[in-house]
């Protein structure tokens, strides 16, 4: 499990395109002994929920394509103690090899971040996620469970302030292609 520790009292950052549909995490879970408060809200950014990683060269077409991965969803839960909210996070990805790919593995990078932490290093973590296919295989679901966040906070009824957002972590041009295709 890699930890992400948000750091305390940051301005919030810029705003984002969400999917349209906002999915809270589920399974909340707390210390106090009346209903527990709402888990963050947890969002996959459309523009950088899917990506494509070409072979280097000019080449741009589906030839080139070494990987193809999008973000398809995501689980939790999360807890409350003394010092703020602790969530756990699982992020599944479909990932396709292309003709262009020359192994039978891939590394995808995906970021989890809390903007209202912006600009502090801490508001953004990039998880490098390791992708095998297996021999006769062409396209795989993982699932990274990988992502531990601490957010402090003195007050329980803000954690909805407290976004948490997923994408893929792309270059400029990946993400322009993901802008001018919209999936």
């Amino acid at each position: 499990m890699r930890d992400f520790a948000a750091p305390r009292g940051r301005a919030l950052g810029p705003v984002v395109s969400v999917l349209a549909m906002a999915v809270a995490v589920a399974g909340c879970s707390s210390l106090a002994k009346n209903e527990p408060p709402p888990c963050p809200p947890v969002y996959i950014l459309s523009d950088a929920s899917h990506v494509t990683k070409f072979r280097p060269g000019a080449g741009r077409d589906l030839t080139d394509v070494q990987v193809e991965a999008e973000i398809v969803g995501f689980k939790g839960e999360c807890g409350y103690d003394s010092k703020g909210a602790n969530v756990d996070l699982s992020v599944s990805l479909d990932v396709r090899r292309g003709p262009a790919a020359s192994s039978r593995d891939a590394t995808l990078s995906y970021f989890v971040a809390i903007p209202k932490f912006y600009p502090a290093d801490e508001a953004k973590a990039v998880i490098a996620t390791p992708v095998v296919f297996p021999e006769g295989v062409e396209s795989v679901r993982v699932t990274d469970d990988g992502v531990r966040m601490h957010i402090p906070l003195k007050n329980r009824d803000l954690i909805d302030q407290y976004e948490i957002y997923l994408g893929f972590q792309t270059t400029p041009e990946e993400l322009e292609m993901n802008r001018r295709i919209k999936r």
